[in-house]
């Protein structure tokens, strides 16, 4: 799953991976080192509300997908939507054909397992350079002018490089298929899921900081000593 990311440099990024000035980032050009659920951030949809004939926008959403249809809209959404399944599941379902979305991220939070707790790594392109994970967003009304836009991040397979951390990773997609992935007149192309689609990873532990989503610094990205586990001698 994806619990936690980072865009430490949102006026870089969306310039290089949307074209998009930084006067139009306004109080997203905040850098940002510890996204977590219920959290707002910048997310890129189709303009209208998904429908067809305007450009992408840039806009703010939740991170928790609630469902049009859900009685209660504060209880919390569902942060990560399998890829493989997705397209079949009723929370899913209308997002992934007519609501996805594109997410910016130079990084994501994964944690491994080890002996006596969970070690956090951060995650992030080999070259530096920021890319997004794929999504899926909807828009709850609870009457009332009580409206909230939420999104979740599709995930798939971890990559060779990665599965030693989690046995999964976000989709992440290239920027030649963002307008595809955008466009809700073109049904998704699964082979976009594929992990070996992704680019080079690297990874690196870092401070039990990003553990707690109050913590939102650049601490968070402190390079970690991991000790390794010791064999039993008996």
């Amino acid at each position: 799953m994806c619990g936690r990311y980072s865009l430490t440099s949102p006026e870089d990024a969306m310039r290089q991976l949307f074209d998009l000035p930084s006067d139009m980032l306004g109080a997203w050009a905040r850098p940002r080192f510890n996204i977590a659920p219920s959290q707002r951030a910048p997310v890129l949809r189709m303009g209208g509300g998904g429908g067809e004939g305007r450009g992408p926008e840039l806009v703010a959403m939740t991170w928790g997908l609630i469902p049009s249809w859900s009685k209660d809209g504060h209880r919390g959404g569902q942060i990560n939507a399998r890829s493989e399944t997705a397209g079949e599941k009723a929370t899913f379902r209308a997002a992934y054909e007519q609501r996805r979305c594109l997410i910016p991220a130079d990084g994501f939070y994964e944690w491994q397992k080890i002996d006596g707790g969970k070690q956090p790594y951060w995650i992030s392109r080999a070259d530096g350079a920021p890319f997004v994970f794929a999504g899926l967003w909807e828009t709850w009304n609870g009457g009332k002018e009580d409206e909230i836009t939420s999104f979740a991040v599709l995930t798939t397979t971890a990559s060779e490089e990665l599965h030693e951390i989690h046995h999964r990773m976000p989709v992440i997609v290239g920027k030649q298929n963002f307008a595809a992935w955008l466009d809700p007149g073109q049904s998704p192309q699964r082979d976009l899921f594929a992990p070996e689609k992704a680019p080079q990873m690297q990874t690196r532990p870092v401070s039990a900081r990003v553990n707690s989503p109050r913590n939102d610094d650049a601490a968070c990205l402190d390079t970690a000593r991991v000790i390794p586990e010791q064999g039993s001698l008996f």
